[in-house]
């Protein structure tokens, strides 16, 4: 288990954009932060030796490194092509996080696409079981992470996540997104109450131990009646509200990853972390 609240950029630091991935993780470290988000969204690109290297230096400068699969995986699909290219997406993100050492590899589950909310995790569930059979098979070390998803018109809302993770508890666990999760929910979260709730919901479905290192993104969010439209940078709206959930993280010593995915990547990671410090 680890026991270390930890804050880090969704994908290679501004500061180094154009740099190689080890150099990254390096920066990382040197500015302060312990957690690194290696981005796959657009596919999985990465060359071994670049992984190891950075999977080195991530061991060395104690950095936990996750990665986040391609946007383009859909699990609820019914049309066998498109399961088939989930599948592919999934467990190349899973070798590559491999490679680097990772811990988890985040994926959003999917859309309904007009199908009822039964089908779609039916669907999800026999797509995710024969990727967890490679998984057995190739004996990988990286955990799939599940994220609550931002629309309603995506799976993935808290309840459906969960029940996921219940499913299958050895290799998928949650990743929980509060900008995505207040967004889906017309800007659900406003007290720290409503940041309890999400927590008691995961302690009662999954057990404690759930809360122990979970994954977690935040970023402050614009949202529609359709949910999620984009990230914005922290300050800008205070939705989610972040400071009280940096009052509750340091009220109950949980020891989460913190991701962020605002537009400043490691600029709003340091604020994040600097007004846990200054609670």
């Amino acid at each position: 288990m680890d026991n270390k609240l930890r804050f880090g950029p969704a994908g290679m630091p501004l500061a180094l954009k154009g740099k190689r991935l080890a150099e990254g993780v390096m920066y990382t470290s040197e500015i302060g932060l312990s957690a690194f988000e290696v981005e796959f969204v657009r596919g999985v690109r990465i060359r071994k030796d670049d992984a190891i290297e950075a999977g080195k230096i991530a061991k060395e400068k104690d950095i936990i490194l996750s990665c986040h699969g391609p946007y383009f995986i859909n699990c609820c699909s019914p049309e066998k092509e498109k399961q088939a290219t989930s599948k592919r997406n999934l467990l190349e993100a899973l070798r590559a996080a491999d490679l680097l050492g990772a811990k988890i590899v985040v994926f959003h589950p999917g859309f309904y696409q007009g199908q009822s909310p039964e089908i779609a995790r039916d669907n999800a569930f026999k797509l995710l079981s024969d990727v967890i059979e490679t998984m057995k098979k190739e004996k990988i070390n990286a955990v799939l992470g599940c994220e609550t998803t931002g629309k309603p018109s995506q799976y993935g809302g808290l309840d459906e996540n969960l029940e996921m993770c219940k499913n299958f508890p050895k290799h998928i666990k949650p990743v929980i997104d509060f900008g995505h999760i207040s967004s889906r929910e017309n800007g659900k979260i406003k007290t720290i109450k409503d940041y309890e709730e999400i927590f008691k919901k995961i302690k009662d479905i999954l057990g404690k131990e759930a809360l122990e290192g979970l994954h977690c993104h935040f970023s402050e969010q614009e949202f529609t009646e359709k949910g999620e439209k984009r990230h914005v940078p922290l300050g800008t709206n205070n939705h989610p509200p972040f400071k009280l959930l940096a009052e509750l993280i340091k009220k109950n010593h949980y020891h989460f990853t913190i991701i962020c995915e605002s537009p400043f990547l490691e600029e709003d990671a340091l604020k994040m972390l600097n007004i846990v410090k200054e609670i």
